[in-house]
């Protein structure tokens, strides 16, 4: 399992949104977080579309979280920037039937750390990393 460039970015950018009080522009949190601008951009749009963060236009304006940190968890933001998480590919796909029955046995270790993996980071809210920090 890999977490890709942009889910690192992503989450580095809402953490900055939790911990301010204003809306914080592109090129601030670009500047803050050393994140290229045009990429930025592209990463808050997704967060934008996912209903996670907020554009608010104006003098004043820039990106705000939608919710509290306290209801955004490291899982939202790493689903919609990157996907399910996988920790293996199998070439059985879908529903198809175990083509050998060592195959079945080890899908199902792989389902189940993808499912601890997903509750884990549900658990971790942008409000507990941001306590972490102070």
């Amino acid at each position: 399992m890999k977490i890709s460039k942009k889910a690192y970015y992503g989450l580095r950018a809402v953490l900055a949104l939790a911990q301010s009080d204003k809306p914080l522009s592109i090129h601030t949190i670009a500047n803050a977080e050393h994140i290229p601008e045009d990429y930025l951009e592209k990463i808050l749009q997704s967060l934008r579309r996912a209903n996670l963060v907020m554009a608010h236009k104006g003098m004043a304006g820039g990106y705000t979280l939608i919710r509290s940190a306290k209801e955004i968890s490291v899982w939202d933001i790493l689903r919609v920037l990157d996907g399910p998480i996988k920790t293996f590919s199998t070439p059985v796909k879908g529903s198809l039937p175990c083509l050998q029955v060592s195959h079945c046995q080890t899908n199902q270790v792989w389902r189940v750390l993808e499912e601890k993996i997903e509750e884990t980071l549900n658990k971790i809210t942008l409000d507990s990393l941001t306590k972490q920090q102070r």
